[in-house]
């Protein structure tokens, strides 16, 4: 399915969770006008600053309508 030779990145820096993290909240709030979703009037939060007590990373994303979604990000490997 994936094809990935992570022999490549043994030499990069750690790519972290609050990268990820910073950039998928950079992807949905930059917005995108061929999408189902209005982006640009969602509010993304990472949980922090929701005030969630965990120690994953992870980002709330709040929609227009009420509703709302927790994204969690966990480093696997």
């Amino acid at each position: 399915m994936y094809e990935h030779d992570y022999d490549d990145y043994a030499n990069e820096e750690q790519f972290t969770e609050e990268a990820l993290q910073d950039g998928l909240r950079q992807l949905i709030t930059d917005g995108c006008d061929s999408l189902e979703i209005c982006w640009e009037n969602l509010r993304v939060q990472t949980f922090a600053e929701a005030g969630l007590m965990t120690r994953d990373c992870g980002l709330v994303i709040a929609l227009p309508d009420g509703s709302e979604f927790q994204l969690t990000i966990v480093q696997s490997r």
